[in-house]
């Protein structure tokens, strides 16, 4: 389960928080899954801060559906 905290940093950087995390539990188990998320949340919680107070933040799936392919 993330907190709401870890979600938003996640958010960030991945497009799905839960999906990110549901594939890392799977592929490498529960507790190293935890430990995996813990060192991404701490890698991204300063760069989340700065850029999620600017007024036209938007999270990695909104960035990604604005981009064309």
């Amino acid at each position: 389960m993330l907190t709401e905290h870890q979600r938003a940093v996640l958010a960030h950087v991945v497009v799905s928080p839960e999906a990110w995390l549901a594939h890392v539990e799977a592929q490498f188990g529960v507790d190293q899954a935890r430990a995996m998320l813990e060192a991404k949340v701490a890698r991204w919680s300063d760069d989340f801060a700065a850029e999620s107070a600017k007024p036209d933040y938007k999270t990695r799936a909104q960035r990604d559906a604005e981009t064309p392919l």
